[in-house]
This record gives structure tokens, C-alpha cells and sequence, in this order.
């Protein structure tokens, strides 16, 4: 009796079958393929082989965690982002029109960010929840330090940040609106060690070693799947090369300043601020 092909089997014989596909692609020669080991020799010697992780945890997200909305072409829905390691549970649940929970003296430019959350089939969602968080102007996620961001060496002192700063759960209304104001987020890095082996690769594929601005995003409503996302940011030079991936292009939103006098202290605002549409849009459990 011949035994079943295993999980290892199959997906060994896929992974061999695509390094061969570029070796023959690129006539990548042995002593290229030696250098790449003696490479990755250098990445476990560094403690730095986990942290590698970071060119593709992304996919195996996206086909694990994020099936359900997996090719959002074909119906339109929101795509999928990541939630990664800055989330926290129990931001204060506030109703739209809301003003994330903020210090008095916030720094960073105001953002209002306002849209539908609606399904696939266009109907609007009444009542849907928008759990919504993201780093402050200084580059720091509230409520946590460096130790949630491990293996990457990421920098994240929160000391004297209220806990649940620029985080929080906005109650869209009866038509599936929402509103939030919030201030542009600041610049996350992915925390590699300089002249590292992976900042070395980095370097060398021409990437930064940061994450383009973005807000985190997870909604939730009655009859839809959850969906989690990241809204980016059109003019943002990092959404067109980054190290974990691309951006899809449905992410990448425009931004309009607002800079009338009348109009910034009608908002209670006493400086310009910046306006961005964006709609979610769910597919039916």
C-alpha cells in the first residue's frame, strides 16, 4: 500500500519545484547559491534568523488568517491587512462623530477620517464597530514598550503616554456612517540592527527599513465576516517598496487639507487639518 504524500511532502516538492523555476530563470550560479547559505549562516549567527520572518509573515498571514477576504477583485470587498503586534484589547467604545482619546497638547497635524461601512452586495452596515489604533507623531504605539514588537528590535517607550492613546472603538450610525479625528500618524520602524545581516539585505534591495504611515483597523457587524485592514496614505514614498510586501493600491488613500481659518475653528481646531474618505466594505458571512 502506498502511503499519502504528507503536508511536508507536498509543500517541499512546491518550494523546490519554484527555487528551481528561479534558479533556471536567472542562471543563478553555484557560487550564488553557496553565497546565499554562507548568508543565511551569518542571519543565525546574528540570533537574527526569526526576525527574518519579516519578508514573507505578511503572505502567510494573508492565507491563513486573512482567507476569507482573499481576492477582494473579484467582489470588491476591503482587502486584508495584517493586525500585527500593536493592538490592544479594551480601547474605550466611543459613537460616531468621535475624537480618538488624545493628550490636550496631541502633537502631530489633525486628521479626520470619515466613510461607510457597507457590503459587498452595497448595502449599508448600521451599527458596525471600527476598532481603530495606530502610533502617535513621536513614532510610539500607546500602551506598550519594546518587548510586544519581539523578535524586531523595535523602539516603543510609552512612558507617561495614557494607555489607550489614539485608540479606540467607533459605533458607525444607523446608516453604516462613521467619523473619527485623529492626527497623522508618525513613522514605524521594522527595528533592524544597523550593518546587521538583514539591514545589510536591506540596504541592498533598496528598501527602508520602515512601514509606510498607516491606521490599523479591525470592524465587526452582524451577518458580515470580520475585517482586518490598514488604511495608507497617497504621497507616502514607502507605500510603493516596502520589506514585507506591496500595498495594494485600494489602500492608498488621498488626504485634503483644510487651512481656512473659519473652517478649522468652526471644528474646534485651532491649526489646519486634513480630511480622508475611506469605506469599508464587508463580505456576508
Amino acid at each position: 500500500m502506498i502511503e499519502p504524500e504528507s503536508r511536508l511532502q507536498i509543500v517541499f516538492a512546491d518550494l523546490r519545484r519554484a527555487v528551481d523555476d528561479v534558479i533556471g530563470k536567472h542562471q543563478v550560479t553555484l557560487d550564488e547559491l553557496i553565497a546565499a547559505i554562507d548568508w543565511l549562516q551569518h542571519v543565525a549567527d546574528a540570533g537574527e534568523l526569526t526576525a527574518a520572518s519579516i519578508f514573507f509573515y505578511k503572505t502567510v498571514q494573508q492565507a491563513t488568517d486573512g482567507a476569507t477576504y482573499a481576492h477582494p477583485e473579484k467582489d470588491g470587498a476591503s482587502y486584508w491587512e495584517m493586525q500585527g503586534p500593536a493592538h490592544l484589547p479594551g480601547a474605550p467604545v466611543l459613537h460616531s462623530p468621535a475624537v480618538l482619546p488624545m493628550r490636550p497638547d496631541e502633537p502631530g497635524e489633525p486628521l479626520i477620517v470619515s466613510g461607510t461601512v457597507r457590503t459587498t452586495a452595497g448595502a449599508p452596515v448600521p451599527g458596525a464597530t471600527l476598532e481603530i489604533w495606530q502610533i502617535d507623531a513621536n513614532n510610539v504605539y500607546s500602551g506598550l514598550d519594546s518587548s510586544a514588537f519581539a523578535p524586531l528590535n523595535i523602539p516603543n517607550d510609552s512612558t507617561g503616554v495614557p494607555t489607550y492613546n489614539l485608540r479606540a472603538t467607533i459605533v458607525a450610525d444607523a446608516d453604516g456612517r462613521y467619523e473619527f479625528r485623529t492626527v497623522m500618524p508618525g513613522v514605524e520602524t521594522f527595528g533592524l540592527n544597523p550593518h546587521s545581516p538583514l539591514d545589510t539585505l536591506v540596504h541592498a534591495l533598496r528598501l527602508q527599513g520602515l512601514r509606510p504611515l498607516h491606521i490599523h483597523s479591525m470592524v465587526s457587524a452582524a451577518g458580515c465576516q470580520p475585517l482586518t485592514t490598514q488604511i495608507y496614505f497617497d504621497g507616502d514614498p514607502l507605500v510603493d517598496g516596502t520589506v514585507e510586501g506591496a500595498v495594494p493600491a485600494a489602500a492608498v488613500k488621498t488626504t485634503t487639507r483644510h487651512d481656512n481659518p473659519d473652517d478649522y475653528n468652526a471644528r474646534g481646531l485651532s491649526q489646519p487639518y486634513r480630511t480622508l474618505t475611506y469605506d469599508y466594505v464587508l463580505r456576508p458571512s
